[in-house]
């Protein structure tokens, strides 16, 4: 269910005509998948994403959709950063289902004089007001170093981690994990 979900939602966004463009991300682990869809609506600074991941050896997963505000003009090509929020739809094999709105952003920094290395990193948090069905807080947070192999795709190693604190099960980890992947322009 959750693959046709995230599958469903990617295509409705993507297929938005206000969108004037966005990026799939891809990370994999030897046990997880994370994916994401972040899409500009035109005219605007306003980044809207769409995403999932799943663990197939604790099967938790979750769902995210997020908005971030990002600098319209792009003055910096290489400094990039945007300041927003994420909703976080949980599911772990001990809680059912479970919410958490975190408040977040992230940063990516491409220099030129780097001959296309580049580091990115996002973090969301939800404390207790932000974060439902059991939830005492939540977060999401990702670190990368990034490879340019084409003028729209980049190449990545990195970290993210996924973790809910439950009023009765304390912290569940929903993925936690290192991985390879790639960023698409388009």
């Amino acid at each position: 269910m959750f693959k046709e979900i995230l599958a469903t939602g990617t295509l409705i966004l993507a297929a938005t005509p206000v969108l004037a463009g966005g990026e799939i991300d891809l990370g994999l682990s030897q046990s997880s998948i994370r994916v994401e869809h972040d899409a500009v609506l035109v005219g605007t600074g306003a980044h809207v994403s769409l995403g999932g991941l799943y663990n197939e050896n604790t099967e938790n997963w979750a769902i995210m959709a997020g908005f971030n505000a990002v600098d319209a003009g792009m003055s910096s090509k290489e400094f990039i950063g945007g300041v927003g929020f994420k909703m976080l739809l949980l599911s772990t094999v001990e809680n059912e289902f479970s919410v958490a709105a975190g408040v977040g952003g992230f940063l990516r920094w491409q220099p030129e004089f780097m001959n296309g290395l580049g580091f990115e990193g996002q973090t969301y948090f939800a404390p207790s007001i932000l974060s439902f069905g059991g939830l005492n807080s939540a977060y999401e947070a990702v670190g990368r170093v990034t490879y340019k192999i084409l003028p729209q795709a980049r190449i990545f190693f990195g970290y993210h981690d996924v973790t809910a604190n439950y009023e009765t099960d304390g912290n569940i980890v929903a993925d936690s994990t290192y991985h390879l992947g790639f960023r698409m322009t388009y």
